[in-house]
C-alpha cells in the first residue's frame, strides 16, 4: 500500500525521504499573475522535448488554407524538435534549439507555401496569462505568431513580420492585434532589439475588457476594444501567403522560428478563479526580466513542464514561490508531491502519529492538527482515504512545515 503525501519544508528528515523518490512541484490551488488567480496551466519546455507527437497538450496542424496570392499548407514535417544536448547550449540537430516551426522556400508559382502550426488540444482556455519565448528570423517573407483563437471575430494576436527586422535599424516592430469582426484593434510598438538575434518572451494577459501586452516582462500596450469574451485555443504558427501588404514573400529559402517554451495560466470560465476558494496559497508566476537565454534559470510550475526536462540542469527550477490568498496567513512553502510506501513514511514519524495515520487510513476519517515530529510539521487534512470500500486506492495527506523545515 502506498501513501501519497503533499510535503512542505526542507528539514533533514524530509531530505532523506526525497532522495528516494521523484518530486515535482504541485500548484493545486492555482497560479497568481499580477494579483489574479488562474486555475489551469499548460507549460511546454521545448528546449528539452525530443518528441512532440506524444505530448498530450498539443497537436500539429496538417491541412490546407486557401488564401491569396498564395495558398498554404500546414504540414507536420515543418514542426521539428531540436532539443539542447545537456547543459552545453548546443542543439541536437544544430541551429537554434527548441521547437522549430519552418516555412519552406522557395515556392513555385501556383503552388502552396509549406508552413507550420501547433495548436493546444484544449479549446476551453479563457481569461489568463499567455507567454512564449521565441527567436524569429530576418529572412524576409513570413509571419510568426503566438495567438489565442476562437474564430475570426474572437482572436488575440502577437505577430512578427520577418521583413521588418532590418539590420540597418536599432529597433523592430511587433504587432499586437485584436480581431472582433470589424476593423482590427492594432498596436505596433517598437522593440529595442532585433527578434532574430535572440529569444524573447512575448506575452499577453487577457482579462474582461482588456488585453495587456508584455515583452520580456515589460508592459508595452493595453488594448480595450474588441476584447474576446469566450474560451478558445492557443496557437503558434509560422506562415506566408505572399501578401505584399503583410507577409510579403514567399521566402526564397527555408525560414525557421524557434520556440524555447510556452507557459499559459488560465481559467476555463469567467468564474474559474473561484474554484479554489478554500485554499490558503497559490503559486506565484514569475515575470520574465530581459531576454531569454537557453541556459538561463526558468521556472516551471506544472508536472508537465517539469517532466519536459527529464534530468533538469541548474537552469530549470521546479520549486514554486507561494503567495497567500488570505490576509495575515502564514508564510507559504512550496508544495511537493511524493509517493512512497506507508512503512517508509512511518519511519520518519513517531509511533503514535504513525499509528494515528494508519488508523485514519483504515477508518476513512480525517486527521487534523496532529504534531508529527520535532520539525514542527503539522498534518492539515486527509484528502483521500484508502482502505476497504474506498473509491480511490490511496491516501492523501497535506503537511505544512515550519521555517526550519
Amino acid at each position: 500500500m502506498y501513501l501519497n503525501v503533499y510535503l512542505a519544508g526542507s528539514g533533514p528528515i524530509w531530505q532523506s525521504m526525497l532522495n528516494l523518490i521523484s518530486v515535482y512541484a504541485q500548484c493545486e490551488c492555482g497560479y497568481s499573475v499580477n494579483g489574479k488567480t488562474y486555475t489551469d496551466a499548460i507549460e511546454a519546455n521545448f528546449l528539452h522535448i525530443d518528441d512532440i507527437s506524444d505530448n498530450s497538450d498539443w497537436q500539429i496542424s496538417n491541412w490546407p488554407v486557401a488564401q491569396k496570392p498564395y495558398s498554404l499548407n500546414y504540414e507536420k514535417q515543418n514542426v521539428v524538435v531540436n532539443p539542447l544536448k545537456g547543459s552545453s547550449g548546443e542543439s541536437a540537430n544544430g541551429g537554434d534549439p527548441g521547437l522549430q516551426l519552418i516555412v519552406q522556400g522557395p515556392t513555385q508559382e501556383g503552388a502552396k507555401v509549406s508552413t507550420a502550426e501547433l495548436v493546444t488540444k484544449r479549446g476551453d482556455m479563457h481569461y489568463g496569462s499567455y507567454r512564449a519565448a521565441i527567436k524569429y528570423s530576418r529572412e524576409p517573407g513570413t509571419c510568426g505568431s503566438m495567438f489565442w483563437y476562437k474564430n475570426d471575430t474572437q482572436e488575440i494576436d502577437v505577430e512578427l513580420l520577418s521583413y521588418e527586422d532590418k539590420s540597418s535599424s536599432s529597433t523592430s516592430p511587433v504587432h499586437f492585434v485584436l480581431h472582433s469582426g470589424g476593423p482590427s484593434n492594432h498596436a505596433m510598438p517598437q522593440l529595442p532589439f532585433h527578434p532574430s538575434e535572440g529569444y524573447h518572451e512575448y506575452r499577453f494577459d487577457w482579462s474582461p475588457g482588456k488585453v495587456a501586452y508584455y515583452v520580456d516582462g515589460k508592459h508595452l500596450e493595453d488594448l480595450t476594444k474588441g476584447v474576446p469574451e469566450v474560451p478558445g485555443s492557443l496557437i503558434l504558427n509560422h506562415w506566408s501567403n505572399g501578401d505584399p501588404g503583410w507577409t510579403q514573400g514567399p521566402p526564397t529559402s527555408d525560414v525557421i522560428m524557434a520556440v524555447a517554451y510556452v507557459k499559459a495560466y488560465f481559467n476555463t470560465s469567467s468564474e474559474g478563479a473561484q474554484a479554489h476558494g478554500q485554499c490558503d496559497a497559490v503559486c506565484l508566476v514569475q515575470d520574465q526580466s530581459g531576454p531569454v537565454l537557453p541556459n538561463q534559470e526558468t521556472t516551471f510550475l506544472t508536472k508537465r513542464g517539469s517532466e519536459d526536462t527529464p534530468n533538469p540542469p541548474q537552469s530549470t527550477k521546479t520549486n514554486p514561490t507561494m503567495v497567500s490568498t488570505t490576509a495575515g496567513a502564514e508564510s507559504c512553502l512550496p508544495m511537493l508531491f511524493v509517493e512512497l510506501p506507508m512503512d517508509t513514511l512511518a519511519l520518519g514519524l513517531n509511533g503514535a502519529t504513525a499509528a494515528a495515520i494508519m488508523d485514519g487510513a483504515a477508518q476513512r476519517r480525517p486527521i487534523a492538527d496532529k504534531a508529527v515530529n520535532q520539525h514542527m510539521v503539522i498534518v492539515i487534512l486527509v484528502l483521500r482515504i484508502g482502505g476497504p470500500g474506498a473509491t480511490q486506492p490511496d491516501t492523501r495527506i497535506r503537511f505544512r512545515g515550519s521555517a526550519n523545515g
